[in-house]
């Protein structure tokens, strides 16, 4: 056991140890890029200029990923406003996707958490990109917020096609993805929040058609994970 751990703990190092040395090349290549193009006066070269910049951004989010996944967890906690919260990132999704229509229900505006508000931010972000990607971008995600007593539970429903089966069964058992350019680790990332949090997180077929992801979460927890 105690072998499996040190084993973990070092794949874990070496992993930051990569994000980190590639992450440091993409941003002088940035920066490159930026001297480049304003230099640059050929009819239509900035449109290949932001094409790059967006492929140098997914490369800098999956590092990112890696990075976040490899750390011991975020630390600094404090009182989260979970209707801000959410409110916020629904507010942001208008403006990218306005085929996105989100509805959101709270029982309570003024319910706080205890919890770190970055990462409670990334792990609703990565289910609400995942929804989105799979309604192909135009339909409804519904959010709800239940408390009983210790405990906040989040449910974000689409109206996409839900999970197939064979997809099903490989949820979490893996960095797994059905796209062909992901990285598979997003679905871990938000596993790993919830659990600092002493919480947990499911993703399943809603029995009214598309997916529900429930993210449950202890208000007060006494430490972090």
């Amino acid at each position: 056991m105690q072998s499996n751990l040190a084993e973990s703990h070092v794949l874990e190092e070496r992993a930051a140890a990569i994000a980190h040395e590639v992450k440091n090349p993409l941003t002088m290549v940035g920066l490159n890029l930026d001297i480049l193009e304003a230099s640059d006066k050929r009819l239509g070269a900035d449109r290949n200029y932001a094409m790059i910049r967006k492929e140098l951004r997914k490369i800098s989010d999956l590092m990112m990923d890696f990075i976040y996944l490899s750390s011991s967890g975020q630390n600094d906690m404090e009182e989260v406003t979970i209707s801000s919260l959410l409110n916020e990132i629904r507010n942001d999704l208008s403006i990218s996707m306005p085929n996105i229509f989100v509805k959101i229900a709270h029982p309570n505006d003024s319910l706080v958490l205890h919890a770190n508000e970055n990462s409670l931010r990334k792990l609703f972000n990565n289910i609400i990109k995942n929804a989105t990607e799979a309604m192909e971008y135009s339909g409804e995600i519904r959010i709800n917020t239940l408390v009983q007593d210790d405990y906040i539970t989040i449910q974000v429903r689409d109206s996409g096609p839900g999970i197939c089966p064979s997809v099903r069964e490989r949820l979490f058992k893996e960095p797994f993805t059905t796209k062909p350019l992901g990285s598979g680790l997003g679905l871990s990332i938000c596993k790993k929040i919830a659990e600092e949090h002493s919480g947990h997180f499911t993703l399943d077929n809603s029995e009214n058609g598309g997916c529900v992801a429930t993210v449950t979460l202890k208000r007060f927890p006494s430490r972090m994970c």
